[in-house]
This record gives C-alpha cells, sequence and structure tokens, in this order.
C-alpha cells in the first residue's frame, strides 16, 4: 500500500508540495500569485500553507483516495511525461488530448482510456473537459475529471481524481462547484 502511495503521488501531483499539515478549506479561496479565486467545498482540507507558486490541492479523506488540484502553468510548458508541448492557438480539444497523452505515459499508468474529450467553458473562457481512467500498478482504479483553457502566456488546469468506486461519484457534484466558482482575477502577479 505504501509503494502504491509513492507511486500514486508521483503520477497525481506532478510537482513537488511541500508535507505541511492539512488544514480546512475556507469558504473563499484567493490564489492571487496564480490569478484565481474559488469557493471552497465544504469539509474539505488544504494541503499545504499556500506558498508562492504551489498549486491548490484540496482532499476530502486523504490525496489517495481523491483530490482537486488547480494551478496556473506557462502554456508553453513541456509535459512531464509526453514529449510534447502546447503552441499559442492550439484549440481545447488539442490541448485536452495532450494533456491525455502525457497522463497514458506516466509510469505506473495502466489500462488508460480517455472516456470523454469535450468543449467546456471555465471562468468564461473557452475551455475543455477530459474524462480518464487507468488502473495503478496495485490494481486500484482510478478517475479523473480535468477542465482547463489557455488564456495568454497560461494554461488553467481543474483537475478532480479520485478512486473509481465510491469515492469519485461521491465527490463529483463538490469539485463541479468548485469549477462553477473558479474566476479569473483581475491583475495576476
Amino acid at each position: 500500500m505504501r509503494r502504491w502511495g509513492v507511486t500514486l503521488g508521483a503520477v497525481v501531483l506532478g510537482a513537488s508540495v511541500s508535507y505541511a499539515p492539512l488544514v480546512p478549506v475556507s469558504r473563499k479561496i484567493t490564489l492571487s500569485y496564480m490569478g484565481f479565486a474559488v469557493d471552497g467545498p465544504k469539509g474539505w482540507y488544504r494541503l499545504g500553507d499556500g506558498n508562492v507558486g504551489e498549486p491548490l490541492i484540496l482532499t476530502r479523506d486523504g490525496l489517495p483516495l481523491q483530490f482537486i488540484r488547480i494551478e496556473r502553468v506557462l502554456s508553453d510548458r513541456r509535459f512531464t511525461h509526453a514529449e510534447k508541448r502546447v503552441t499559442r492557438g492550439m484549440l481545447p480539444k488539442e490541448v485536452a488530448r495532450l494533456e491525455a497523452d502525457d497522463l497514458r505515459s506516466a509510469p505506473g499508468v495502466l489500462d488508460f482510456e480517455a472516456l470523454e474529450n469535450t468543449p467546456a467553458t471555465v471562468g468564461g473562457k473557452p475551455g475543455f473537459r477530459l474524462l480518464c481512467a487507468w488502473k495503478t500498478r496495485d490494481g486500484l482504479r482510478l478517475k479523473r475529471l480535468h477542465y482547463g483553457f489557455l488564456d495568454g502566456q497560461w494554461a488553467y488546469r481543474l483537475i478532480y481524481q479520485a478512486a473509481a468506486r465510491h469515492y469519485f461519484d461521491r465527490d463529483l457534484a463538490a469539485f463541479e462547484r468548485v469549477r462553477e466558482s473558479f474566476r479569473l482575477l483581475d491583475a495576476p502577479i
């Protein structure tokens, strides 16, 4: 189980985050250094203490079971696992395919399926909605709902991932409320 947690953490979180304690989520969460604000889901916890550069990571029962991750990254970044790059002017559906390819090629991701890739609006911006599922080496089935959009030099990513059995469906509505509350700040840093 411990090996699974380490592998899962590397696959799902990507960037390193400090090992700060979990803190109850406040109703309004504003990350001016990331240029966005959202409403926090009731009964969830925040990982980390909001250090500049850290994404927003929320969980209700612990990262291996479910999490919400929201971040802003440079839109022309190179993906971690796939040797591809987002370019300006890409259609949202193309960006979603790159996100799916990157996850598909991550270590420990088995039997990957891209279940849905559709247009979506996030914070008033045209983007994509990507639903994926896969198994870990230990046989745990995971599902991920990923919304994203490009805004100038930035790519915004709103990700909800959970164990497919029980947790994904149970907490999906909480994630959708967070997504619906997402708004860009007027003057991000």
